[in-house]
């Protein structure tokens, strides 16, 4: 490939949103996967905020957490659950846009928000954000999202 087209951007919304998120001390772990970062394309954007979207609900329904937002957000997890699968088909069938586009933000968000709620309850070490960007970086070569069930 001669030209490279702009970062992914739903890992740069990641970023974005994690980057706000995290303390201090887990900075260095974000400042490691920039170059990774920068080798990412937008092409698997929708499966990407899909992949997003399932993490959320799968590291919601692992943990119990006594949080003011947790009861909240395993509620919305529990509509979500059923969407996720079509709106993410749709998304990696037409690439994403248009009015996916919404939902695909949303999904990114999420995903901080369950990450940053695991981080203030259990710790940040304990909090698998770094894992779901390696996993969305790791998706540039084949296209296909981990199984994260």
């Amino acid at each position: 490939m001669t030209s490279h087209e702009s970062p992914s951007h739903v890992i740069e919304m990641f970023v974005r949103e994690v980057r706000e998120t995290l303390p201090e001390t887990q900075s260095q772990k974000l400042a490691a996967h920039e170059p990774a970062i920068a080798g990412t394309t937008p092409h698997h954007d929708g499966a990407r905020a899909a992949h997003c979207a399932r993490w959320a609900i799968s590291v919601a329904a692992d943990r119990d957490l006594a949080h003011p937002e947790w009861s909240r957000i395993k509620e919305l997890h529990s509509v979500w659950r059923d969407v996720t699968w079509g709106a993410g088909f749709a998304a990696m069938e037409h690439g994403g846009g248009g009015p996916l586009r919404d939902i695909e933000v949303e999904w990114v968000e999420d995903a901080v928000q369950v990450a940053k709620l695991v981080g203030e309850a259990e710790g940040w070490d304990h909090a698998p954000w770094e894992d779901l960007l390696v996993e969305l970086i790791a998706m540039e070569p084949s296209g296909s999202a981990p199984d994260h069930t």
